[in-house]
């Protein structure tokens, strides 16, 4: 407030000393107008200027320290916008699911027949075996007849399957070479079954490669080979074999003191048939179905009249006549990326590992939602409370209390009021120790479950230091919010 006058006082007495003790002027001639402009107008044109000068160096720095603000706050939300992309791209990857399209399961059971057994139609099929169907001693023998079975079905179903690849469970007790070429033969066999052809299309049986839940392994083949449609999954193992006459207590015969944990040694096939999401399914299904043997190649035809190409870049090397069989199969079940991590055996301990894989998850199945921050936040997104079932392998009555019961734990804190024994598969129990095929048995479950109630079902998969967490739903439209 007192610089503007201090400023003009200073400059005044200043400018008036220069005038009358350095500046040699002479008074007498200058008249009293202009002797009074002299003292008056410097002075103040000198402030003036000096206060515009403080004005418009002021107004620079506000601009400077704008034009900073703005570019600061662009910045911000530059790198904001950048980490939400991030963070989206990541959720999109942690989402990813992959498309049951058909499934068949036989076991033996350890007691009787689970109850959601008799809902299942020719999308989902499971059959009961007794061990007077089973007349082999060894594991090859005994499943190269389920194999056939099973793909027999399948080609019967969808005969475009017989030209996707064939990836199977190692059984650590056989040669891989023996193994492929058994299934090699049955899916031979079962062409000539189903198809009447003398030559199987596809002899791409490979071993699934990873460990670990199915859905992850699956989903990496497809992803690292993208010229593929989808492919099939079987899953066969027999660690029961030869069966005990007598019905003597079989955890006391056994010295393993983990068979508690993996149940009693029985035998079981899958057979799951994945197809991607995003394939031509009109295009294909408007195309007739025809089995004949006219798309096999001529052996006499030449070579330069020959087509290579024997369907669409979508659909692979299935021909076009035989696509619509596949593209009218119903979408059972999407199968969403697991959630792994270190299971203790403590249940304190337990409880919390499992609180962290659940809500991991929830979120990779869509049904928590996971904003970027507050006001991305989309409460419509929350459905952990439309789980209907569980479908685990946490062990005998007297081994998986407390797996069970942390499990509940964990349940209870997003509210999902599921029974862990009522409202559950234990395959421990129902189906015993199936080897190389828990895996998929446990997942077939879990996907018939969730075709029968039209609702999520929550996968639980322990092994002796690791569990994983996954979500098996119908699609995200079909889930109440």
């Amino acid at each position: 407030m007192w610089r503007l006058p201090a400023l003009l006082g200073g400059l005044t007495i200043g400018w008036w000393g220069l005038l009358w003790l350095v500046l040699p002027l002479s008074w007498q001639r200058i008249s009293p107008s202009a002797i009074l402009l002299l003292h008056i107008v410097p002075p103040v044109a000198a402030t003036l200027a000096i206060r515009w000068w403080g004005v418009l160096r002021q107004r620079r720095e506000q601009a400077a320290q704008q034009a900073a603000a703005a570019s600061a706050e662009a910045e911000r939300t530059a790198t904001r916008e950048a980490a939400r992309q991030q963070h989206q791209n990541a959720l999109r990857e942690r989402q990813y699911t992959i498309d049951c399209r058909w499934l068949y399961g036989t076991a033996l059971p350890v007691k009787d027949e689970a109850d959601w057994l008799t809902e299942t139609d020719s999308a989902y099929e499971w059959e009961s075996i007794s061990q007077d169907d089973i007349e082999a001693d060894n594991v090859l023998d005994a499943i190269t007849p389920l194999l056939q079975e099973a793909l027999s079905r399948l080609y019967a179903e969808a005969a475009g399957a017989a030209w996707l690849p064939l990836y199977t469970e190692v059984i650590p007790t056989l040669s891989g070479i023996e193994q492929l070429d058994a299934l090699k033969t049955a899916q031979l066999e079962a062409v000539q079954q189903s198809l009447g052809l003398q030559q199987a299309p596809s002899q791409d049986c490979r071993f699934l490669p990873g460990n670990g839940p199915l859905a992850e392994r699956v989903a990496q083949v497809l992803q690292q080979t993208p010229e593929l449609p989808g492919l099939v999954v079987l899953a066969a193992d027999a660690p029961g074999l030869p069966f005990e006459e007598d019905d003597e207590p079989w955890q006391e015969n056994s010295p393993d003191p983990e068979l508690a944990w993996r149940g009693r040694p029985g035998i079981a096939l899958v057979a799951m048939l994945f197809l991607r999401s995003d394939l031509p399914q009109q295009d294909a299904a408007a195309s007739p179905v025809n089995t004949a043997v006219d798309d096999q190649p001529d052996p006499y035809q030449p070579y330069w009249e020959k087509n290579t190409v024997a369907g669409s870049p979508e659909w692979g090397p299935v021909p076009p006549s035989f696509q619509a069989s596949l593209a009218a199969l119903p979408l059972l079940a999407q199968l969403a990326t697991a959630s792994r991590g270190p299971a203790a055996m403590r249940a304190m301990q337990l409880a919390r590992q499992l609180q962290s894989l659940l809500d991991n998850a929830l979120v990779n199945g869509r049904l928590l939602d996971y904003p970027f921050s507050e006001e991305d936040a989309q409460p419509d997104n929350n459905r952990a409370t439309s789980l209907a079932w569980l479908s685990h392998n946490s062990g005998d009555v007297d081994v998986g209390g407390t797996r069970l019961s942390a499990l509940s734990g964990a349940l209870s804190r997003h509210q999902i009021e599921l029974h862990p024994i009522d409202q559950a598969s234990n395959s421990v129990r129902e189906w015993g120790n199936v080897g190389a095929a828990t895996t998929a048995l446990l997942t077939a479950q879990a996907i018939t479950r969730s075709t029968q109630l039209g609702a999520p079902v929550m996968l639980v998969q322990f092994s002796h230091d690791e569990a994983c967490l996954s979500v098996i739903r119908p699609t995200v439209e079909e889930i109440p919010a």
